[in-house]
Formats: C-alpha cells, sequence, structure tokens
C-alpha cells in the first residue's frame, strides 16, 4: 500500500544526528514506494540546488526523491507547520501517515486527524531522547509541570495509531506507566553500512599514540567529561580525540574542553577536531583505537537514548567501550560487543581501555563481533521493519 508520509517536524539542515536520521530513515522508507514530505526551517525557500547540497552534505544523494516545503523561522511556526500538513493530506489521493517525534507535535497530529479527508489518517509517535517528558521536569523538580505533562502523555500514547520505540527500555517504561497505550514497534535507530565498509585503521597517523576517540555532541546529559578525566588514570602514549558539537560553535566547545582538560592536568592530550560533516564521520571513528560511549546518570540516558554513535561505532570495526545503563544493556552485551563501564567511573573506563591496550586479541574479537551483531540495524532494514509496522496499522 503506498502512503503519503508527512513528517511533522522542523528540521535543519545543520548536520545534526536528529537530521541526518531523518534523512535517512526517510529516504529509506520512500524506496518501499511512499511518498515522503519533510519540512524543514529557514529565513527562506532554499533553491533546488541549495536542497541538493543540503541533502549531499548529510550523506545521501541529490536525487533521494524526498519533497521538501520550507517552513518560515519566526513567529507562528507552528501554525504554519499545521497548515502545510493540511494542505498536504487535503491534497492526497492516497492514505496519510503523520509521523511526529515529540508530545506537543503528536498533539498536534492527533488535531489534524479529527478533521476531513479525503483518505484515512493514521497518526505514529516515534520515541528519542525526550520520550517522555514529565520524568525529565520530575528529576530537574519542577513537580507541577511534571503532573501536567504526564496527563498529556498518557493522552497521546492511548490516542495514537502507533508508538515506534527506539530502544527496549522505552518500552519497559512505557508499559509500567501508560499500560494503556497504542501498539508499539521497537525500531532501534539505523546505520549507513556502506559508509562503513573499508578496513579499521586504514589512514591512521603513524604518531605513536594510541587513540581514544568520541564523536556526537557535548551536551550535559551525555557526560562527555568523563572522557577526559580518565586520561589522568593512563599512560602517556594514549591520547583523546574529539570531535562533534555544533557548526558555528567550535571555538565555544574547544574552550570548554579545554578547561576540564586543564582541570585534570591533561590538556596535551585531548584533542578537538571540531565539527564534522556527517560522510566525514566514519574515516575519523575508523582510525581509532578504541571508541568511547559516555552516558550520564539522567533519565535520557538510563531510558530514552538509543545512540546513533554505539550503530556506527559498531559498524567500524574498533572495539568500544560504553557506559552501561538500560538503554545500552538493551542493545549490546558486556564481553561480547563492547567493554561496559560504570557510567559514573573514570577510574573504571581507564581500566577497560588499559585492557583492551593489553590484549589485541579481546579488541579484535569485540570488533568482529560488534560488527556482525550491526548488520541487523541498517537502515534498509529498519525501513523494511517500518514498513511492515505500517502495514498493520492501516489494516
Amino acid at each position: 500500500m503506498k502512503l503519503r508520509i508527512i513528517y511533522l517536524h522542523r528540521l535543519e539542515f545543520t548536520g545534526s544526528g536528529q537530521t541526518l536520521q531523518v534523512l535517512r530513515d526517510y529516504a529509506s522508507l520512500m524506496r518501499h514506494g511512499h511518498e515522503v514530505h519533510l519540512f524543514y526551517r529557514a529565513a527562506r525557500a532554499l533553491s533546488g540546488a541549495e536542497l541538493d547540497d543540503a541533502v549531499t552534505r548529510h550523506g545521501l544523494s541529490p536525487q533521494a526523491g524526498l519533497q521538501f516545503h520550507c517552513i518560515p523561522e519566526g513567529w507562528g511556526g507552528k501554525r504554519r507547520l499545521v497548515q502545510a500538513a493540511d494542505a498536504l493530506m487535503g491534497a492526497s489521493d492516497v492514505p496519510v501517515a503523520l509521523v511526529t517525534r515529540t508530545m506537543d507535535h503528536a498533539r498536534l497530529a492527533l488535531a489534524l486527524r479529527r478533521r476531513t479527508h479525503p483518505r484515512p489518517v493514521r497518526v505514529i509517535i516515534e520515541l528519542h531522547e525526550g520520550a517522555f517528558p514529565h520524568m525529565v521536569y520530575r528529576e530537574r523538580g519542577r513537580r507541577a509541570r511534571a503532573w501536567f505533562s504526564r496527563r498529556g502523555e498518557r493522552y497521546v500514547l492511548r490516542q495514537v495509531d502507533g508508538i515506534v520505540a527506539t530502544v527496549g527500555s522505552q518500552v519497559t517504561l512505557l508499559d509500567e506507566i501508560f499500560p494503556e497505550h497504542a501498539r508499539v514497534a521497537v525500531l532501534p535507530n539505523g546505520v549507513d553500512l556502506a559508509a562503513f565498509a573499508g578496513a579499521a585503521g586504514a589512514g591512521k597517523r603513524a604518531d605513536g599514540g594510541f587513540h581514544l576517540r568520541y564523536a556526537g555532541q557535548f551536551l550535559a546529559w551525555k557526560n562527555t567529561d568523563i572522557l577526559i578525566e580518565a586520561l589522568q588514570y593512563l599512560p602517556a602514549p594514549v591520547v583523546l580525540d574529539l570531535a562533534g558539537g555544533k557548526p558555528g560553535a567550535e571555538a565555544q566547545t574547544r574552550q570548554a574542553l579545554e578547561s576540564v582538560a586543564r582541570r585534570h592536568g591533561v590538556e596535551q592530550r585531548v584533542r578537538y577536531a571540531g565539527f564534522l560533516s556527517p560522510p566525514d564521520v566514519p574515516a575519523f571513528l575508523m582510525q581509532a583505537d578504541v571508541l568511547l560511549l559516555p552516558l550520564g546518570g539522567n533519565v535520557q540516558s538510563r531510558y530514552f537514548t538509543s545512540p546513533m554513535k554505539l550503530f556506527e561505532y559498531a559498524a567500524s570495526g574498533v572495539p568500544m567501550i560504553v557506559a552501561r545503563q538500560p538503554t545500552t544493556l538493551s542493545l549490546v552485551r558486556d564481553g561480547e560487543e563492547a567493554l561496559m563501564v560504570s557510567p559514573d567511573s573514570a577510574q573504571e573506563l581507564a581500566a577497560a581501555v588499559n585492557r583492551l591496550m593489553a590484549s589485541p586479541e579481546l579488541a579484535a574479537a569485540l570488533a568482529d563481533r560488534a560488527r556482525a551483531w550491526v548488520r541487523q540495524y541498517s537502515y534498509e532494514e529498519r525501513a523494511r521493519r517500518y514498513q511492515d509496522f505500517l502495514g498493520q496499522i492501516f489494516n
């Protein structure tokens, strides 16, 4: 069954992991015969050449076939988003899937579903790092806001037609907190396996260093400072290479990282490569000796996140050390695909690095098993399973 899929969210072409994930997910779904409409936020509508360039910078072909609609920046953005989605729904000659990624946008989608449209409309919410906002509000001491938010979440999760969880720990919480909910599919984030097809270590600098690497955001809840702290417990040849943050904010990111490094006396062993465009990330990862995935002790880390970097790390052929949380434990096994460590112990992280330095055989075995494990999480396989779920919802 062909669908018109409308992703009710405003993307930003900044090279972020979120935009990358959406573009690749829905380009893969489109190859199943669906028509996909995406919205983006900008000061003005981009020309065809500018859109092609934005898509290429995210590692997709300009001929991907996705249909983009500009929602201008400024006041009234949500209203314009709803109006644009409503027009697309009214003009559709096939059933419509309205997909959202936040509770606020899910309520907008449910309001749109109540309107009269020529074809059947179904609403799907994807759960990401902000899955159940009331838990974040409660953790931050905003109890009244948490109470109201939980009521709204209960309504949304009962009324939508389908829920896409991106990690198993989300479903455990969903069943516990909101037992009366719509049907669920667990679809962890995907990875572009072709981008990691080469051999790990190709192009690595022969500087005698043992390179730990991390690529991603440096948000507080990700607990990236612990990577720098762990260096003080490791021998001098070990260096930490970091990449990511936000484009255009590299100077501020560099200053913040240097400040943490000075505090721990390791400023000579921390290197910041700046923000990398998505096509440049695989080479950065594959030239590492060990890849690191930290997480904090917050609800996003414990229950919500489905880290894209976990799948990229696994595809890279480089051994990885991963913070032990319910989110990551629902995906990989300690001692099989990764070494797992306490999220709040720099010394335990350092001990895991020493273990891999001392045993190249263990490092190679972990990397090989991770590469075999991640094959089930290609974007194509995720799209196939998503297609099956859409079929259940519409049939």
